[in-house]
């Protein structure tokens, strides 16, 4: 299935010429999506479930992507635990060419975290080792992945804690009893791991949960979406500790709430945030976001779904890939949307980057 929007410029808000995909569908709420690229082809994981939350069963699924063509090679299941819910699947890639998917299990009822999961693969990805728990590191379990970045041999990843998990303390009262996002590292390909840094500890204890981060010189760029839905972003040097802060719902009055599901990365000199943005009460679009890494001001805002401002129940956690086409580099978004129907699909936006950037 395929659309077309038109590009235009409004008040600064940019709107990119776009294509839509369906790359998934069915009866089934599927959601999340996550992808890594490996040579030739993109791999997506997500939720295949029967809600948002709260779905016993939930399984993670794995969609092969053709990078160039984008066409669905294969689609199968990837992580199923009886009794479970298995979403949230985030990619880890380390040195040792190692790809591990880390899974935020959750109990059947919902909400209450049972400990971070993983599969793995040691063949390049053409293959999944079984479900395994990741387990206590340095007295603490953590429940819910977010991001990861390899440098080296080491490998850091950004992990939320749950009072209900061991070493977990409450940071916001809430029913899926969230605690601290920290940083960890692993300096084995992922065989163990130890404590960094707490980010929450590091903007005064205040309540975030979904996160992200990149590179940036010698250190590092954090973004984090509150429980109080400010929308933090962070310059920290090397060992996490923060430099220079900046709420960015505070700084900018296009940002009415936090950014769901965030994702950073650099390309081609610029920096970008990319989630879903609420720009009114019961209204979200895909956005991009542009700025600058060493002010922190945003300095471009791309609508990239939703310039309509239809009804989109769900959706917008998504992660860009690209490729070359026609002598033009071409954004691919892979994200999943539920409009008014009762079901959430994965789709991929494409779009032309030079348009965009």
């Amino acid at each position: 299935m395929k659309s077309l929007i038109l590009a235009l410029v409004l008040t600064g808000v940019h709107l990119c010429a776009q294509e839509i995909r369906t790359l998934a569908s069915g009866d089934d709420y599927l959601a999340f999506p996550t992808l890594i690229e490996l040579g030739d082809q993109v791999l997506v994981s997500y939720k295949r479930g029967r809600s948002h939350a709260a779905d016993v069963g939930a399984t993670q699924e794995l969609l092969r992507l053709d990078k160039a063509t984008g066409k669905v090679l294969s689609t199968g299941t990837l992580a199923t635990v009886d009794g479970e819910i298995m979403q949230m699947g985030e990619w880890v890639r380390f040195a040792n060419g190692d790809v591990g998917n880390y899974i935020d299990a959750q109990e059947a009822q919902g909400s209450l975290r049972t400990g971070l999961a993983a599969v793995r693969s040691n063949n390049g990805g053409k293959s999944f080792g079984p479900v395994q728990r990741v387990g206590v590191i340095d007295g603490v379990e953590y429940g819910y992945a977010f991001d990861s970045i390899t440098r080296g041999t080491t490998t850091w990843m950004l992990v939320m804690t749950f009072a209900n998990l061991p070493g977990g303390k409450l940071v916001f009262k809430t029913k899926s009893q969230p605690g601290s996002v920290d940083v960890i590292r692993s300096d084995d390909n992922g065989l163990t791991w130890r404590f960094v840094r707490s980010i929450t500890s590091e903007l005064g204890g205040a309540p975030i949960n979904e996160s992200a981060f990149m590179p940036h010189g010698d250190g590092f760029i954090v973004t984090a979406r509150g429980y109080d839905n400010r929308q933090w972003l962070l310059h920290t040097d090397a060992a996490f500790k923060v430099l220079q802060k900046v709420d960015l719902n505070a700084a900018h009055d296009f940002l009415t709430s936090h950014i769901g599901r965030p994702r950073l990365f650099a390309r081609d000199g610029g920096s970008y945030l990319l989630g879903r943005n609420w720009i009114e009460k019961g209204v979200m679009q895909l956005a991009l976001f542009k700025f600058d890494p060493e002010t922190l001001a945003i300095t471009k805002h791309v609508v990239l779904d939703n310039a309509d401002k239809l009804r989109v129940a769900d959706g917008y956690y998504a992660q860009p890939y690209w490729t070359q086409s026609g002598g033009r580099t071409r954004l691919h978004v892979i994200t999943y949307k539920r409009g008014t129907e009762n079901n959430a699909s994965i789709v991929k936006l494409e779009c032309d980057w030079e348009a965009v950037e």
